[in-house]
């Protein structure tokens, strides 16, 4: 009986914080990060058993269906969007109702086994379910029916204490887990459209502050429960071993990765405050060919990713920069900055990692010349005019240069390389057995090329992900086809293309990258069909060396700061710009919130990507002058 009056208690904990604390607008950021990382995680953490343990992808697509269905409809029209949002709403309270159910049956077996490992668990994860109903209810009904939500799940918990054994009997059907995951993508969904239950934080520039040690807090429960809460191993079903192979999985990438990473963030820094100014005026010399060589060079070691790189590309184009030059940069920029050349070697090994190089810098030459000269460049305008960057010292450069690597570049991809560390890790179980290796090519370089082609994927994501791909038995020529059109083309690059050279450049450009990978993916395949690659078991082993646990540490600490700086809601943001599912009026307020995000800026396009051409500005400014940057970034300078 005190198991089920704790369970009930910590449901209570959401509506007694939020009203204890709701002059306190720092503790209420706090839990704004809490909410928004935990309970994302608990519903992941839900479904992985099943996924991992069972290899069941079901349960995966239906909790997609329900993060990205209501997305669609709120594109729809203005109406529709608000009708979708509160569905999705509806649903997910549905769907904590259901599993509070469930839980009150575990709860009276987990009292009569006496797992008191087990029953911590159960109540922990609940203390953060309380809170999110309050934070999503409470702006939208009041007090009075978030109340009453609150009491409807401990009334389902009692229900499902009373019922025990035989309710979960009867509920453990697949029908069922499906529409918990389902509900539960819908409530990913409003988690992340929605507004916090606290004060405006737009003036107070320690709420992202705050708001990142919530987040960082809801890591660390996650983490917790993933691994059992301490459960003893015989309590630990094959689901549960699963989740804890995968952590193991993701700690040995990670381990592996980490020293290239910090090697690459120092690199990048370096380069953006030693690299020559007036890159503008050397790429406009020459014919087509050397123009699109010379944008090529600039592009391919600069630390920009797809997104962030449009802006910067929209605002070259604008000032008159060859369109040659111009399009190789677009392509070149993203493919491969230097954090995915060093993370590429350990990974995927020297000769794939020349191949990818080499491989890359074609596509950007190709496309660049091919493309440039069948378009007619713009004329600049005089507002376009390049602003020099001043030199200054060696040390404030340096200086400047370590702020732009090791904050400016780590705000930037921090989060696509963490998405890639996880997707790869998870990916693992669902590529043994060499399946992939029965695609016949050129079908696989066909196929892995238009998978790339609307996806944002970052050059360093990517790799993490191909080195788990390769290691099923995707061929070659397959990979290096994903890893050029992943991260060099996506929706907002298409729509970028189009309206500034018409549709029928941005056809030229889609035709001529298409036609271009898959034939040289299909000629990889014919000339190096086998390549000698790290043994994967090794890599996502979890005994590193010291180097590499000092790595991870310094890893850690800035992937940590960059949390912090910017909050946990600009830093998902970085995912959603990318990825294209911002809401339009969700998004809006929770920028406006916290002040994260920026603002429009100019031209039609400068709302895509905002926040990585927020994080782009400092690299690209000291290569193509400030002007770029204010262009690429404006309304972010407080974030960079």
């Amino acid at each position: 009986m005190i198991l089920l009056l704790l369970a009930l208690g910590a449901l209570a904990v959401g509506p007694v914080a939020y009203r204890s604390l709701s002059g306190r607008p720092h503790a209420l950021a706090l839990l704004d990060g809490l909410v928004y990382v935990a309970v994302p995680g608990l519903v992941l953490l839900h479904l992985a058993p099943e996924v991992l343990g069972e290899r069941h992808l079901l349960p995966l697509v239906a909790m997609a269906l329900g993060v990205f269905a209501p997305l669609w409809l709120e594109h729809q029209t203005h109406r529709v969007g608000e009708r979708a949002d509160h569905a999705a709403l509806v649903l997910g309270i549905s769907g904590l109702a259901l599993h509070a159910l469930l839980e009150g049956a575990a709860l009276q077996g987990i009292a009569l086994d006496g797992d008191l490992a087990l029953g911590g668990a159960v109540l922990l994860h609940r203390v953060p379910v309380g809170l999110a109903v309050w934070w999503l209810l409470r702006p939208r009904v009041g007090v009075g029916l978030s109340g009453v939500a609150i009491g409807g799940l401990m009334a389902a918990t009692l229900v499902g204490w009373g019922a025990g054994g035989s309710l979960v009997a009867m509920l453990e059907g697949e029908i069922v887990h499906l529409y918990e995951a389902f509900v539960g993508g819908t409530l990913v969904h409003v988690i992340f459209h929605g507004r916090p239950a606290g004060a405006k934080l737009a003036d107070d520039r320690l709420a992202p502050s705050f708001e990142g040690v919530g987040g960082a807090l809801g890591l660390i429960l996650i983490a917790v429960l993933a691994a059992g809460a301490g459960a003893p191993e015989a309590h630990l079903h094959e689901g549960d071993h699963a989740v804890l192979e995968f952590g193991s999985r993701l700690l040995g990438l990670t381990l592996e990765s980490a020293p290239a990473l910090v090697l690459a963030y120092v690199a990048a820094g370096l380069l953006s405050a030693f690299m020559p100014t007036g890159s503008i005026r050397w790429m406009a010399r020459g014919g087509h060919l050397s123009s699109a060589a010379r944008g090529m060079a600039v592009g391919l070691p600069v630390p920009v990713c797809s997104c962030g790189v449009v802006p910067v590309y929209e605002a070259l184009v604008r000032r008159g920069a060859p369109p040659a030059a111009a399009l190789a940069f677009l392509i070149a920029t993203p493919e491969l900055g230097l954090d995915a050349i060093f993370l590429s070697i350990p990974l995927l090994g020297g000769p794939m990692t020349l191949l990818r190089v080499a491989v890359a810098a074609a596509a950007a030459l190709l496309v660049g010349w091919w493309v440039g000269r069948l378009l007619d460049p713009r004329e600049a305008t005089p507002e376009d005019a390049v602003t020099p960057v001043a030199s200054g010292a060696f040390a404030e450069r340096f200086a400047a240069g370590m702020r732009t690597g090791l904050r400016d570049v780590v705000d930037h991809t921090a989060p696509w390389i963490v998405l890639g560390l996880l997707v790869a890790a998870a990916a693992t179980p669902f590529l043994e057995g060499g399946w992939l290796s029965e695609l016949a090519s050129p079908i696989d370089v066909l196929v892995f090329t238009l998978l790339g082609l609307p996806m944002y994927v970052c050059a360093s994501s990517a790799t993490p992900l191909v080195a788990a791909l390769m290691a099923g038995g995707l061929s070659p020529g397959a990979a290096i086809a994903f890893l050029i059109t992943g991260p060099a083309t996506n929706v907002t690059t298409f729509g970028v293309v189009s309206g500034l050279h018409g549709r029928r450049g941005a056809l030229l450009f889609a035709g001529t990258l298409i036609g271009f990978t898959v034939l040289t993916g299909a000629t990889v395949n014919a000339v190096v069909a086998d390549l000698p690659l790290p043994a994967y078991e090794e890599i996502i082993s979890d005994e590193g060396s010291g180097i590499q646990r000092i790595s991870l540490v310094l890893l850690t600490l800035l992937f940590g700061a960059s949390l912090l700086r910017r909050g946990v809601r600009a830093s998902i943001g970085e995912l959603r710009s990318g990825l294209g599912t911002g809401s339009h009026s969700h998004d809006a307020h929770d920028h406006g919130e916290h002040g994260h995000d920026c603002g429009p800026g100019d031209g039609p396009h400068a709302g895509d990507g905002c926040s990585s051409g927020r994080c782009s500005v400092p690299a690209a400014s000291h290569l193509m002058g400030d002007e770029v940057g204010a262009r690429g970034g404006r309304g972010g300078a407080g974030e960079a």
